[in-house]
């Protein structure tokens, strides 16, 4: 039979390998496009097909296709690409392909640290076919200074899009001209005289009259939520969506909070107040912050008022006599408490599988200038709910939690016993992982045998050089697969390692001395979840490698 040289095998094997790659396909469609839905679909596809043709021409595998609808190329918080990122890191693509750079982002330092960086580092073939860009096959000096070039000029133009369409929304909104998305409640947007008007919602625009009219005649906001919550009226974000003004099982309920807000929008009265926010720069989509009363844009008589000026100004000054009177007015500032809530996100009405809310409460002691602060359900919110009042105070819970955590682990104030749990823990985790790690490593060395023994039968002549190459192939993927479950193994292995050791350090911390103090960082590390019961008794689950045990306060 025919021979072929070491270095023909090797040009072929590398072929064969770059053939291999397990491909993702990310395309993306700006937010700035004007085009109708047809042809914003047909976008996506020519973006797919651009792709498909480069894959089809060098024989790779195409697993999925990633896209993201209507995104901004400078927000890379998108759906489509952190799915992709996330199947590149789990090793399920080892290839990404896009149309051209644009379409990965329009931020230059950011995409010059994807390809630079990030996709050499994670192992990941990068591919940008108008722009001929595969790194796979090398990208010379020349090539990257004509990425940086084209990378700025991206930025710049994502820039100059965003300034437009910022400039553009201001006119409008000076205008008179609805620029938000929803519409205030009592309200509808129709389009009229080149934009978008408010105009009164015969519906909803009843349900705001009464609650003006209801709160000016000295019933509070409270009972005006309740109310309203025990007729089954829609909020505003559920007749948004569903038209409807009867609230179904399951949609949100008024609230106090929501009520007082709606009292103070001038927008009733006609008065349109648009641009209050800005976005923050450097921070990701969706981080703003209020703007100065001066640089707002106020149009008056911009619709038609639901609400009279007399009504509203009524409003007005009992909303404001409510809130001079209250009690955190003036010594607010004064209350001794630990400003961090270590409990946030942990606790729970047990009934209601509710999150507790931490709430102040003034001390009843006379010239006691400092607050307590309990844990309670949302009852006095105005909201609906069929099970019992939930509280508990917080120095109350620390107690709990801290006897508890004593009894369940049945331990000195040495914390001895504790850390030779641990330690226990952590060196069986370590055996298990150690077992996977030897059967993994019996894979590899077969495979290797594999390997040597294939290369022995091709020199042989005992089999064909594509029969060769193609289990070579398959040979390969399968070893770097297992290494890389080895190397996983290795670093779990340091993580438990290092758990371990953390855990063992806190609870040093938590039982050198009698008078333990419970902080953010004890709780949010130990406690897993904590449920509050009627009848004054909590359930306490633990995390970490203590993790798995629930106790009760009535145990």
């Amino acid at each position: 039979m025919a021979r072929i040289s070491r270095r023909d095998l090797i040009k072929t094997e590398e072929k064969a390998t770059i053939n291999s790659s397990r491909v993702g396909i990310y395309t993306r469609l700006s937010q700035e496009r004007t085009e109708e839905w047809r042809n914003k679909s047909y976008s996506i596809e020519s973006q797919v097909e651009i792709c498909q043709e480069y894959i089809n021409k060098e024989n790779m595998t195409l697993v999925k296709v990633y896209t993201d609808y209507e995104y901004s190329g400078t927000n890379f918080d998108r759906p489509g690409y952190i799915e992709m990122m996330n199947d590149v890191r789990n090793g399920f693509i080892n290839c990404i392909i896009i149309r051209d750079l644009s379409r990965l982002g329009r931020e230059h330092l950011e995409m010059g640290r994807l390809v630079d960086k990030v996709f050499p580092f994670l192992g990941v073939r990068f591919v940008s076919v108008i722009d001929k860009i595969d790194t796979e096959k090398g990208i010379d000096a020349k090539l990257s200074f004509e990425i940086l070039i084209k990378n700025l000029i991206n930025d710049m133009y994502a820039k100059d899009i965003s300034h437009k369409i910022k400039t553009s929304r201001q006119v409008h909104a000076k205008q008179g001209f609805f620029i938000g998305s929803n519409p205030p409640f009592g309200y509808k947007v129709v389009k009229k005289d080149g934009g978008r008007k408010l105009e009164p919602d015969e519906v909803s625009m009843k349900i705001v009259q009464r609650i003006f009219n209801m709160y000016v005649d000295g019933i509070n906001t409270l009972k005006i939520a309740k109310e309203l919550n025990e007729e089954n009226i829609a909020t505003s974000s559920a007749y948004n969506k569903t038209r409807s003004i009867i609230r179904e099982p399951g949609q949100p309920q008024w609230r106090k909070g929501t009520i007082a807000n709606m009292l103070r929008q001038r927008v009733y009265t006609g008065c349109l107040v648009q641009g209050t926010k800005e976005n923050v720069q450097g921070k990701k989509s969706g981080h703003y912050r209020q703007k100065p009363k001066d640089e707002w844009i106020v149009v008056e008589n911009a619709h038609e008022a639901i609400i009279s000026e007399e009504v509203f100004n009524i409003a007005q000054e009992i909303l404001d006599n409510n809130k001079d009177k209250s009690e955190f007015k003036i010594t607010r500032h004064d209350m001794k408490r630990d400003p961090i809530n270590k409990y946030k996100g942990v606790i729970f009405d047990a009934n209601t599988n509710l999150l507790l809310i931490r709430n102040g409460v003034r001390s009843n002691k006379k010239n006691a200038n400092f607050y307590y602060y309990k844990f309670t359900n949302e009852e006095n919110n105005g909201i609906l709910l069929e099970t019992p009042y939930i509280s508990i105070m917080e120095s109350d819970l620390d107690n709990l939690v801290i006897n508890k955590l004593r009894n369940v682990l049945s331990i000195d104030v040495s914390g001895k016993d504790c850390k030779d749990r641990i330690t226990d823990i952590c060196k069986m985790r370590i055996e298990v992982v150690e077992r996977n790690r030897q059967s993994i490593s019996l894979k590899i060395s077969k495979l290797n045998s594999d390997l040597k023994r294939l290369y022995e039968d091709y020199s042989l002549g005992k089999i064909e050089k594509e029969d060769y190459l193609e289990k070579r192939i398959l040979n390969r993927k399968d070893l770097t697969i297992y290494e890389k479950s080895l190397s996983d193994l290795d670093l779990e292995i340091l993580s438990i390692e290092s758990q371990a050791n953390e855990e063992i350090g806190l609870f040093d911390s938590l039982f050198s001395n009698k008078d333990i103090k419970l902080d953010e960082n004890i709780v949010q590390k130990y406690i897993e979840r904590i449920d509050v019961y009627d009848n004054e008794t909590i359930k306490i689950s633990l995390k970490g490698f203590l993790g798995g045990r629930e106790m009760r306060s009535s145990e």
